[in-house]
């Protein structure tokens, strides 16, 4: 059975494991640069922490963590200057294999139809935000956290738009 455990994100000492490297070790997409969130208030990101808890396994050195999921957000929020305000939570489990099976394969696949026009989702969502007269990152921030140009967070006319 899996542990949580809250703990201050500075005080995290993680590195990938092994599997991990290994089963990843083939992908292609890298971030080149780290997107700028300076913009992002603390409670926005600790709201990101909160919502996305860090799967680990313990290392065989004291106060160590393997981590099971590749999670480019750590290194993000990392890069921030009030990294330190911030509490994470680690779900400590046992055994990695499957964790990371499910994590690698079964989330992304099922996440997938979520995800894949997320550029039109985020224009739609910015046009009812605007409309509901909420304060939202610009459509410049967004794409400067989704390493896509503005013009790429835009409606796309359906085939029978057309």
């Amino acid at each position: 059975m899996a542990k949580t455990k809250k703990i201050q994100l500075n005080s995290l000492q993680w590195r990938p494991h092994p599997e991990l490297i290994t089963l990843f070790s083939e992908e292609r997409l890298k971030l080149s640069t780290m997107p700028n969130i300076q913009f992002l208030s603390i409670e926005q990101l600790q709201c990101l922490l909160d919502t996305c808890p860090i799967p680990v396994m313990k290392s065989s050195k004291q106060n160590e963590y393997y981590l099971l999921a590749t999670m480019p957000i750590l290194s993000v929020l990392l890069d921030h200057p009030e990294y330190h305000k911030l509490t994470a939570s680690i779900v400590i489990y046992n055994k990695p294999e499957p964790i990371l099976t499910t994590l690698a394969f079964i989330r992304p696949a099922l996440f997938y139809p979520e995800y894949k026009r997320l550029p039109e989702t985020l224009h739609c969502r910015l046009n009812k935000a605007k409309s509901m007269g909420l304060t939202v990152p610009t459509k410049k921030q967004l794409s400067q956290l989704s390493h896509t140009s503005p013009s790429a967070i835009r409606r796309v006319k359906d085939k029978d738009e057309l």
